[in-house]
């Protein structure tokens, strides 16, 4: 079988295209950029480049309509946001390659934090409360009045991008606008305001039947960049059955098709989970799954051809995976963190310095070249974080803040080609 691969910078996409050759299946990789790290791997046998997403999201979606109805592919996997657009043209993919595409309302149940709240209202499901301001002067009557902590967050992204933990309302408004002007948004697209939940966050990663989950992984953030709480750069497996319910409720209340995931805070008074973040798509964690003994990518090429699939052993818990960038950033920052507390970094570094039996998303000594790659990319956009408001957390995102027409609003300070 031959795929066509795209979402580049996500390490998802690296662990697919790092299965499928072994699997027999021969590889083509598209992106709009021409440092996106995933292409470079050794099973990637020719490069496509696309027009840059997220500032041409139609001219993108057009070049890649026309590699896949080229004839040239068995099956179309793609790994992060452009799936959203992509959905858009679901026929026309359909009828020209195998995947596992949903249609775009249903991603946007998940994509849309607003919609994913209104999602868990209706079938019963913990959630935070939040606050959607339709207007600035909505936003600031909200800001002056929400309950604290409050997390201040984009209704359509991803990666911790936009994302604001406040404590005091001294510096709410600041917070919330600043949001505002670094990601450009518009009166239609304002932060959400949700409710802070104290606890620690299990995420999850489904492939899913017809809204039947067939394998999943379950996980917690062992370090997060930022700091404060975003995305994972070092996670460990776990097992919440309360989680894995509510979980397989959306899936099947959805009757979704493909791979999803969800964020679940965890009270830590009560034990209670509240689903905070859903994602429409593949995400890291398929590589915990796969040495956790549940292989994902294995299942899904067997499902797009047809093949009856059984359900997939489950993931062992305690693998450790981790995003190595990422969590060397991390390290980095300590440093600096160390004015604060001295003594408690110092800890967390001498733990950092020990750490062994994980797993990386990236670095393998047999594929190299994706790991060089992705620091090639970072190396060449430090100026953007040392001399701009850019928000880190958008480094990796070229498709954000995509509406329901299929359009891309455009993201402040962005990566050009």
């Amino acid at each position: 079988m031959k795929v066509l691969v795209t979402g580049l910078f996500e390490p998802a996409a690296l662990h697919s295209i790092r299965r499928f050759g072994p699997l027999g299946h021969e590889v083509d990789a598209a992106e709009g950029h021409l440092l996106a790290y995933a292409g470079f791997s050794k099973y990637v046998k020719r490069r496509v480049r696309l027009p840059n997403m997220r500032y041409f999201p139609k001219r993108y979606a057009d070049r890649l309509l026309a590699e896949l109805e080229s004839g040239n592919y068995d099956a179309y996997f793609p790994s992060y946001e452009e799936i959203i657009l992509m959905s858009h043209y679901r026929e026309r993919i359909h009828a020209a390659v195998k995947t596992m595409l949903p249609d775009t309302a249903t991603l946007m149940r998940l994509h849309d934090k607003a919609q994913l709240a209104e999602l868990a209202r209706e079938i019963g499901i913990a959630t935070p409360e939040i606050i959607v301001p339709r207007s600035t002067e909505e936003a600031r009557e909200a800001i002056a009045s929400v309950a604290l902590p409050v997390v201040v967050k984009m209704r359509k992204t991803s990666g911790a991008a936009g994302l604001r933990i406040v404590h005091d309302r001294n510096v709410l408004t600041k917070k919330y606008f600043e949001v505002v002007r670094i990601n450009d948004l518009d009166e239609d697209n304002l932060p959400m305001l949700q409710q802070w939940i104290d606890g620690p966050t299990t995420c999850t990663l489904e492939l899913c039947r017809e809204g039947e989950v067939l394998g999943d992984v379950m996980y917690r953030g062992v370090r997060t960049m930022p700091r404060s709480g975003g995305t994972t750069v070092l996670r460990e497996s776990v097992a919440d059955p309360a989680c894995t319910e509510a979980a397989a409720r959306i899936v099947k209340y959805l009757d979704f098709h493909g791979f999803c995931g969800f964020d679940f805070v965890v009270e830590e008074s009560t034990g209670k989970p509240y689903l905070v973040d859903g994602n429409c798509r593949i995400t890291p964690a398929i590589t915990m799954a796969y040495h956790g003994g549940c292989d994902m990518i294995d299942a899904w090429c067997r499902l797009v051809n047809g093949e009856e699939v059984a359900s997939l052993p489950e993931t062992a818990v305690g693998v450790r995976t981790k995003m190595q960038f990422a969590d060397f950033v991390w390290l980095l920052e300590s440093y600096f963190a160390s004015f604060k507390d001295w003594s408690g970094e110092h800890r967390m570094r001498r733990a950092w310095w020990r750490e062994k039996d994980h797993f990386y998303d990236i670095h393998s000594f047999s594929d190299p070249m994706p790991n060089i790659m992705v620091w090639v990319y970072i190396l060449t956009n430090c100026y953007k974080l040392i001399f701009t408001d850019f928000d880190s957390a958008q480094l990796f995102i070229f498709h954000n803040q995509y509406t329901g027409d299929g359009e891309a609003l455009s993201v402040g300070a962005a990566t050009a080609d």
